[in-house]
């Protein structure tokens, strides 16, 4: 009798223990996950002013330069500006109103006598001018002005020729 009690003692201890180590029968649990978005305007960008250096003396030496900056404001090494315009680029740049956005200056396709980089932005009359050669971050402003200024080095040997070459603007959604 006494070893009838035992083995029921047994019994019940290593059946509750095994019962406290099984997951309980049909739980269930939830959790809610939010989804996040916004809808946002595309990105429009559209050139009103191209990026003018003017009229340059063919005896541009190498590594000499000439800087046209967001305000249009010009300096040289070496004085090579000899007439003609001055001109930073002006884009008209569309956006989603208060959305961070990234803006980058570069991927210049380079002239025969020099080569362009360097690139300065002034996004929306900001108190102060950008390198935006390998992107920076500002807020849209919705429809805005995007000013861009690069620097012009001499490559040397240039000739009387026109030599007009290319940089792309891109600006995502952050």
């Amino acid at each position: 009798m006494f070893r009838n009690i035992w083995v029921r003692s047994l019994l019940v201890v290593f059946g509750s223990a095994v019962i406290g180590l099984t997951p309980a029968l049909g739980q269930q649990v939830t959790e809610s996950v939010t989804v996040d978005m916004a809808f946002l305007d595309p990105i429009t960008i559209s050139t009103t002013v191209n990026l003018q250096f003017g009229l340059l003396d063919v005896n541009m030496a190498l590594n000499d330069t000439v800087t046209i900056a967001p305000d249009d404001g010009v300096s040289q090494s070496t004085p090579r500006v000899i007439g003609g315009t001055q001109a930073a680029a002006r884009l008209t740049i569309g956006a989603t109103a208060s959305q961070a956005i990234t803006i980058t200056a570069d991927s210049p396709t380079n002239g025969t006598y020099y080569t362009l980089g360097s690139f300065m932005c002034n996004y929306d009359g900001a108190a102060s001018d950008s390198a935006c050669g390998s992107g920076y971050s500002e807020i849209s402003a919705g429809s805005a002005v995007l000013l861009v200024g690069a620097t012009l080095r001499g490559a040397g040997g240039a000739s009387a020729v026109t030599d007009d070459s290319t940089f792309d603007v891109t600006i995502f959604y952050d």
